[in-house]
C-alpha cells in the first residue's frame, strides 16, 4: 500500500484517521469558506467594515489562541481540537439563516475566531503524533488530502451558487464537516499528553519571555509580523476591487480558487519534501518574497482572467508558509513547550490580524470615496511585504534553538 511506503509504521493508524478527516473538512472548507466574502459584498451589500470583520476573524482568534490554550492543554488535546471545531461548524449553520450582510458577518467572524482558536492545541498534537523529522512530510500529505477535497467542493459550489441560493449549499455541508470531527477524535496519543498546570497569567508570561529568551525566535516573529501585517491590509481591498471593479461573478471565483487549490496541492507535496532537509526559516524566507504578487497582481490587473498569476503564486505560497511556519515553531521547541511557542506565534498573528484588514478596507473605504483609485492602497501592502522579507533575511544569522537546531545544523 502507498501509505506503508510513505509513513512510519508508528505513524500509520494515526494517520489514516488524519488524512480522512482532511478529505472531509477540505469538502467541507472548500465549498464554503472561498466564498464567505463574495457573498457578503455581491449577494448581500457588505461594507468595508463586514468584509475587514470577516478577514480579521481568524486573527482573533490566534490572539485569544494562547491563553484558552492553557486550558484545553488541561484535557485530551485531540478531543479539545474536535469539540471546538465541532462547535465552529455547529455555529455556521446559522450563516444559512441569517439576513443581511452585518448579521453574516458576525456569523462568519464567530466561526473563524473559534476555529483558530485550537492552533496551539492542534501543534501540541502533532508534535506529539508524528516523529519530529517527520513532520513536514506528514503535514504535507494530510494537507493535499484538505486541498483534494476542497478542490472537488469548490467547483460543485461555485457551479450550484450560480443557480441555487447559497444557504442551501452551506447547509447542506454541515454534516460533512461535523463528521471529519468524529473521525479526528479517534486519533490516540502516544503516551499521556503534556498538561498544563498553574494559572493562565504564568502560562502567557512564560509565553511572552520566549520572545526575550530566544533571540532566532524573536527575529522569526517580528519579520512575520511585518510581512503579515501588509499581505493581510490588501485581502479586503482585493475583495472590494474584484466585486466593484472588475465586477467578479461566483464561477469567477470558483476558478481562482480552483486554480490556487491545484497549485496548493502540488505544492504541498513538494514542500513536504523539501521543508524536512532544508531549514524551514529559508522556506518562509522565500514564500514572504513570493508574498508581493498579491498586492501587485491587482494593481496591474483591469480584467479577471489577469488575476491568475496571483491565483497560481498563492497556491504555492499558502502551502509554503503554512508548512515553514508550523515547522519553524516546531523546529525552536520542545515536546514540552511546543504548544507555548505556538501560542506566541498565534498572539502575534491575532494582533497584526486584528488590524490590517480594518486598515486596509478603511484606506480603500477613504480612497474611493474621494474619488481616487482604489489600487492605491496596495501601495502600503507592498512596502510592508517586502521589509517583512527582508528582515527574514537578516534574521537568518541567528541559531535556532530546540531539537531543531541538532537536526538542521543549528538552524543551517
Amino acid at each position: 500500500m502507498l501509505i506503508e511506503n510513505l509513513v512510519p509504521w508508528r505513524a500509520r493508524p494515526n494517520f489514516r484517521l488524519d488524512a480522512l478527516s482532511a478529505v472531509l473538512s477540505g469538502l467541507y472548507v472548500g465549498g464554503i469558506f472561498p466564498f464567505v466574502l463574495f457573498v457578503a459584498r455581491d449577494r448581500l451589500h457588505g461594507s468595508g467594515f463586514d468584509l475587514g470583520l470577516m478577514t480579521a476573524a481568524p486573527f482573533v482568534g490566534n490572539l485569544l489562541a494562547l491563553p484558552l490554550s492553557h486550558y484545553l492543554g488541561r484535557g485530551n488535546p485531540v478531543r479539545a481540537v474536535a469539540m471546538t471545531l465541532g462547535a465552529a461548524r455547529m455555529i455556521m449553520v446559522a450563516a444559512s439563516f441569517v439576513h443581511g450582510s452585518s448579521a453574516f458577518a458576525w456569523v462568519v467572524f464567530a466561526v473563524q475566531c473559534l476555529a483558530a482558536i485550537q492552533s496551539p492545541t492542534f501543534a501540541a498534537v502533532v508534535r506529539t503524533i508524528y516523529p519530529l523529522n517527520w513532520i513536514g512530510r506528514l503535514l504535507s500529505y494530510s494537507r493535499v488530502m484538505l486541498a483534494a477535497g476542497m478542490i472537488l467542493s469548490t467547483v460543485i459550489a461555485g457551479a450550484l451558487m450560480e443557480h441555487i441560493n447559497y444557504r442551501w449549499v452551506f447547509l447542506g455541508l454541515a454534516p460533512v464537516g461535523m463528521a471529519a470531527m468524529v473521525i479526528y477524535d479517534r486519533i490516540r496519543l502516544p503516551g499521556q499528553p503534556v498538561r498544563h498546570e498553574g494559572n493562565v497569567v504564568d502560562y502567557v508570561g512564560q509565553a511572552v519571555t520566549l520572545l526575550a529568551e530566544d533571540k532566532a525566535f524573536r527575529w522569526f516573529a517580528f519579520a512575520v509580523f511585518v510581512y503579515g501585517f501588509g499581505n493581510l491590509m490588501s485581502i479586503p481591498v482585493c475583495t472590494m476591487y474584484q466585486v466593484d471593479v472588475l465586477h467578479i461573478s461566483s464561477a469567477q471565483i470558483a476558478i481562482l480558487n480552483i486554480t490556487t487549490q491545484v497549485v496548493w496541492l502540488v505544492s504541498y507535496v513538494l514542500w513536504g519534501r523539501i521543508i524536512d532537509q532544508v531549514s524551514p526559516l529559508k522556506i518562509v524566507l522565500a514564500n514572504t518574497i513570493l508574498g508581493v504578487v498579491l498586492p501587485l497582481n491587482h494593481v496591474l490587473a483591469t480584467r479577471v482572467w489577469m488575476l491568475l498569476p496571483m491565483a497560481v503564486v498563492n497556491g504555492v505560497v499558502a502551502a509554503g508558509i503554512e508548512l515553514s511556519y508550523f515547522n519553524s515553531v516546531m523546529y525552536f521547541s520542545t515536546p514540552a513547550n511546543s504548544a507555548l511557542y505556538q501560542g506566541m506565534h498565534s498572539l502575534l498573528l491575532g494582533l497584526r490580524g486584528c488590524i490590517a484588514p480594518f486598515v486596509g478596507a478603511g484606506m480603500a473605504q477613504w480612497l474611493s470615496s474621494a474619488g481616487y483609485d482604489i489600487r492605491w492602497a496596495f501601495g502600503a501592502g507592498i512596502v510592508l511585504v517586502i521589509a517583512g522579507s527582508w528582515l527574514q533575511w537578516y534574521g537568518l544569522r541567528h541559531p535556532m534553538r530546540g531539537e531543531g537546531a541538532v537536526m538542521s545544523g543549528s538552524g543551517g
